[in-house]
């Protein structure tokens, strides 16, 4: 018993010693786009270079995609209610009103479509992904031991937003603030940043555009015509089949136009499921002195088609300074600061 209580002790005065020699810093990251043309000789490569998410910090994902299927299962079914006189003579005569205040109302897949034979209750347990997310990204500051947003007092390099913002050839993509303890770069787990135009709906991960099953063509269209639309079809889809093989994505699955089945493959394949305007990941690691390792992907509307900018960059930094990580198309800014986080009481 004494012994059991000397270790408990001891792993107590470890753990303590641990959190008391733990370095935070706080990161405060601008990134910007370069939108002019005129004068940029540089030609990139067409080849989507993809990010591979693994074992990642996403602080993005919980402010605009939540989980919230504990919230809808908790919801009774929607059933229309009859409508009385004086609603019907305000409503249309087909319109029924739900009963209930708070109700769920969820497209179930027809019979044929049900593969199980007692098939569960489909629920949508995720808020659809805006077509924009805003530029500057901020969360309640509350500290909790592991990576987290900051509140937004803590933003310092406001003033260069708003000189980036004033001129015409730079678009701010994402300015934000976190805090995280850095280690090791062995130990080190990159944090997943995106913002910017959400492009899932026209393009698919590989920058090829998504088209429907069904082809919006008029009935008095020559049969040409429809035959060059099958032709584009099939060469998207095999230049997009093309880049997946060139990047190891295994294509074991039918190939088909569905965007449900493309983003099956992409989340086997660790890659987003979404095609943002700004993609990628940073880490930051400590071996006697800070290192920042960025690779994004940048996405952009050139000459009608999605072009990707892959983006990849290490460098040294000290903390407090300034630093200016330069590219033709992307502009990254950061400033790294010492943070004491609060002190919490030991049990």
């Amino acid at each position: 018993m004494k012994v059991r209580l000397l270790l408990t002790g001891c792993l107590l005065l470890n753990t303590m010693l641990l959190q008391a020699n733990e370095r935070w810093f706080e990161v405060e990251l601008i990134v910007f786009e370069r939108t002019g043309d005129s004068q940029l000789r540089e030609h990139f490569p067409e080849q989507v270079t993809p990010i591979r998410l693994g074992r990642i910090i996403d602080l993005v994902s919980p402010l605009y995609n939540p989980t919230i299927q504990p919230l809808v299962s908790a919801l009774e079914d929607c059933s229309p209610a009859p409508l009385n006189t004086a609603a019907s003579s305000v409503f249309p005569s087909d319109w029924q009103a739900p009963h209930k205040l708070m109700c769920q109302q969820e497209t179930q897949p027809l019979a044929w479509q049900r593969l199980a034979l007692f098939p569960e209750k489909w629920l949508s347990h995720k808020v659809p992904w805006p077509s924009r997310l805003p530029h500057t990204l901020a969360g309640r500051g509350e500290f909790q031991g592991v990576p987290f947003l900051a509140e937004p007092e803590a933003f310092a390099l406001t003033d260069v937003v708003a000189k980036l913002r004033r001129q015409r050839q730079q678009q701010v993509l994402l300015h934000t603030v976190w805090r995280q303890a850095p280690v090791t770069e062995r130990r080190a787990i990159p944090s997943r940043w995106f913002a910017g135009e959400n492009f899932s709906q026209r393009f698919d991960y590989w920058g090829q555009p998504i088209t429907s099953e069904q082809h919006d063509t008029p009935v008095n269209d020559t049969q040409a015509a429809a035959n060059a639309n099958d032709v584009t079809s099939v060469l998207e889809q095999i230049n997009s089949r093309r880049q997946q093989l060139a990047a190891g994505v295994s294509l074991d699955q039918p190939s088909t136009a569905a965007i449900d089945n493309s983003s099956n493959v992409q989340s086997q394949a660790n890659l987003p499921t979404e095609v943002w305007q700004l993609d990628g990941l940073f880490k930051l690691h400590l071996d006697h002195y800070l290192f920042v390792n960025t690779d994004f992907n940048l996405r952009r509307m050139h000459n009608g088609a999605l072009q990707s900018i892959n983006v990849k960059q290490s460098r040294r930094v000290i903390s407090g300074e300034i630093h200016y990580l330069d590219h033709p198309k992307l502009g990254i800014i950061l400033q790294i600061r010492r943070y004491q986080p609060p002190e919490v009481a030991q049990p």
